[in-house]
């Protein structure tokens, strides 16, 4: 087969870029016989060209904008680079084109199947979480219900998200399969001798400090006002609280209020926000941090605890969304909206090194049921049968006129 992905979103930083990314590498170590092509857009290309593999043919396509900037919480994507991207890929004689995240999905044809992947039904429930403005959630909800027409396929990330996209869209549930995620092999438990402390000064982060790491967007849903809330209720005032997103997000951010927040409550002087951090630092942060908190109102996945777990670091998290499903046995759990139950788990975290460590322990354990072999096994085999030499060949969801 020769299968077309949409590199639109390779660009991202957050989750749909990382998955993306990962996804081709998974693709790429799997030796498959197929050919594969990544469209992307001229924009992006120098950005991301190290993260298309070698054995995949890359298209470029002129657009005036980068997809990935474009659907953004304020942005528009012009029709006509969606168009542009759909032309490339009418063009590339495939037969399947898979698009890892519907964040950068433009129309398609002359392609016989299509395949996309669905992280959860967040900014269809709850608009006013992720978008600045009311457009820019309906042309989210537009641009998600025709990916959802289009796909002979729809992937998700987990098990609460499947069934949640099945109930918003009335799938058929033959027509929706879970491609977990997994961390970068980056992610690895760290000799204490060999971490790099100028990786976490450089960053404003004391090295002789212990600290509580959040890792991952800062937008409303991320529920990190309460976080900082329930920190502060700590008895234990040592460690620092760092958070480490990016305030340059395209999604909706709410950086002055984490600030003001953090002022509000007195600790200002103990919350360190430092910005972007790419893998080759990231590491390092979950290997010193006492503990990982997911405090998350929704999540698909929630890929930073895997991160966190592989490299041998207990995890907190919210029981929202698809957390308990990822993390299992390995966490600690709380209640998202009940700021005194957060604060009973910090305290407890912090001031018991033996609860830490058996935590973390587990979590080091439960992390190897995350790789990228099984995710690029399960992709390939969806591949392969809706091949016309495939298994079935069978017809998918629906298909627009």
């Amino acid at each position: 087969m020769r299968i077309g992905i949409d590199g639109g979103c390779l660009a991202n930083r957050r989750g749909f870029g990382r998955f993306a990314r990962e996804t081709l590498k998974a693709l790429a170590e799997a030796g498959s016989k197929h050919e594969f092509v990544v469209i992307v857009d001229r924009p992006s290309i120098d950005e991301v060209r190290r993260a298309i593999p070698e054995s995949f043919e890359p298209i470029v396509v002129a657009t005036r904008r980068a997809p990935a900037e474009a659907a953004s919480a304020r942005g528009n994507r012009s029709a006509g680079d969606m168009l542009a991207m759909g032309a490339a890929a009418a063009r590339a004689s495939l037969d399947l084109i898979y698009f890892p995240a519907t964040y950068t999905f433009f129309p398609v044809w002359n392609t016989p199947r299509v395949v996309v992947t669905m992280h959860d039904t967040l900014a269809l429930r709850r608009p006013d979480l992720v978008f600045s403005r009311a457009r820019g959630g309906l042309f989210w909800r537009i641009k998600e219900h025709a990916a959802a027409a289009w796909a002979d396929r729809i992937a998700t990330v987990s098990e609460t998200a499947r069934r949640d996209l099945i109930e918003w869209f009335r799938l058929p549930s033959e027509s929706v399969f879970v491609v977990p995620e997994a961390a970068d092999p980056i992610f690895r438990p760290i000799d204490p001798k060999h971490r790099s402390r100028s990786a976490l000064a450089k960053y404003g982060v004391d090295p002789d400090r212990p600290f509580v790491l959040y890792v991952g967007g800062l937008s409303p849903h991320k529920n990190i006002p309460r976080f900082i809330e329930a920190f502060a209720r700590v008895e234990d005032t040592r460690p620092a609280l760092v958070l480490v997103g990016d305030p340059a997000d395209r999604f909706l951010t709410e950086v002055p209020l984490l600030r003001s927040t953090a002022e509000r409550c007195g600790i200002a002087d103990r919350v360190v926000l430092t910005g972007y951090v790419p893998d080759s630092d990231l590491v390092h942060f979950y290997n010193a941090a006492l503990f990982l908190v997911q405090p998350s109102l929704m999540e698909g996945f929630g890929l930073p605890p895997v991160e966190a777990m592989s490299c041998g670091t207990a995890v907190a998290a919210s029981r929202a969304g698809s957390l308990p499903e990822v993390v299992g046995n390995a966490g600690l759990y709380f209640d998202p909206y009940d700021i005194g139950e957060i604060a009973g788990v910090l305290s407890l975290l912090i001031g018991d090194a033996a609860v830490r460590e058996k935590t973390a322990a587990l979590a080091l354990a439960r992390s190897h049921r995350f790789t990228r072999g099984a995710a690029a096994g399960v992709l390939i085999s969806v591949f392969e049968e809706l091949s016309p030499h495939g298994r079935d060949g069978a017809a998918g969801v629906r298909r627009p006129a």
